[in-house]
């Protein structure tokens, strides 16, 4: 306790300004004990300033998938930095980068990728924390006939999204395997087409793809991408690089208060589900299916550096690899490049864990 809040019985505190003065006075107190009773009312009078905005577009449907920042809300991590967040559900044609980039959110997510096209079309934008300290993306196949590497690919039917099949490609490439021995077929966000036979192996996040499937008896085998070749993030935090310059204090105290949500989260991952569904999910969310993603989520928001560093953690070298994966795939031409300290920067999560 703060030694100048605790000098007067509390009956005494619980006066007014004046009355307190008054009684000081009748009571023979002096001077220094008066100015340090103004500097108590200015003490109080400072933490109860109007808090700072942060606007954070999400990108996709409120859900257990952003259970962090609900519960750095839920849990009044937020107003103890004095911040005030006001989260909005995106959709399939949510555009986060340029919502970011043209200042009508302050941040927003992405992944290394994003990042790279980000780059390439001059957005302003950089990355300054990460949620998934492993990209969730993966091949999920059946077990009996598991699509366990690149070279089980040849010969087998791969359902993937475009932008998915142009990274793979490389990959393949980089293997020695011809890339037109793989029959890619494009998919939606339904993997039910990999339990009827229709495609040998189905990317998506296993995050919520994984517990699709075994709601339905399905159990896949998982081949991540981090295991094939493309290590990254999922749910990059961004902002304009101007914005984070100019109030890096705020997007420090934003990200300290999200690291004490995300371990809440980890730590009580089933009430974390349960708040979730209940105040911020749309009406009808199922609550098993919101507790299975937030289990699968565990694995990816705790791997790699956040076991050493803290959660939230990011790093330089998986958008160094993103740069090398982006010039393969002829993204980058006529030996062009992308300066990775312009897109991503530790500076406000060492900040926010005090490194």
């Amino acid at each position: 306790m703060n030694t100048k809040e605790s000098i007067l019985p509390s009956s005494v505190m619980s006066l007014g300004r004046r009355e307190l003065i008054d009684h000081m006075a009748r009571a023979g107190m002096g001077m220094v004990s008066l100015a340090m009773l103004c500097e108590g009312f200015a003490g109080k009078s400072a933490r109860a300033a109007t808090p700072d905005l942060v606007t954070h577009q999400l990108g996709w449907v409120k859900g257990v998938q952003f259970g962090g920042d609900f519960m750095a809300q839920e849990q009044g991590y937020f107003a103890a930095e004095n911040l005030r967040v006001e989260y909005t559900a995106g959709g399939i044609s949510t555009d986060y980068r340029t919502l970011v980039s043209a200042g009508r959110t302050m941040v927003s997510e992405s992944n290394v990728a994003g990042m790279m096209y980000g780059a390439i079309e001059q957005q302003p934008i950089v990355a300054f924390a990460a949620v998934m300290q492993k990209d969730p993306g993966c091949f999920m196949s059946n077990p009996k006939k598991p699509v366990a590497s690149l070279s089980d690919m040849v010969g087998r039917t791969i359902g993937v999204p475009n932008n998915i099949r142009n990274q793979i490609t490389v990959l393949l490439k980089r293997a020695k395997i011809d890339p037109a021995t793989v029959r890619f077929v494009p998919i939606g966000s339904d993997p039910s087409m990999l339990v009827v036979g229709q495609v040998d192996a189905y990317w998506g996040w296993a995050t919520n793809s994984v517990p699709a499937l075994r709601r339905v008896g399905f159990d896949p085998y998982i081949l991540s991408m981090a295991d094939i070749g493309i290590p990254g993030y999922a749910e990059l935090l961004i902002a304009r690089r101007d914005t984070l310059a100019a109030q890096h204090d705020l997007f420090v105290r934003y990200t300290r208060a999200l690291v004490k949500g995300w371990q809440w989260m980890v730590d009580h991952t089933e009430d974390c589900a349960r708040i979730v569904t209940e105040k911020y999910a749309a009406p009808g969310t199922n609550l098993a299916d919101q507790i299975a993603e937030a289990r699968m989520m565990i694995d990816y928001i705790t791997a790699g550096d956040a076991k050493t560093e803290g959660l939230l953690w990011i790093k330089p070298e998986p958008f160094e690899q993103g740069v090398k994966l982006a010039q393969e795939m002829g993204m980058l031409t006529d030996g062009r490049t992308i300066d990775v300290s312009q897109i991503m920067t530790q500076s406000v999560i060492r900040s926010a864990l005090g490194k």
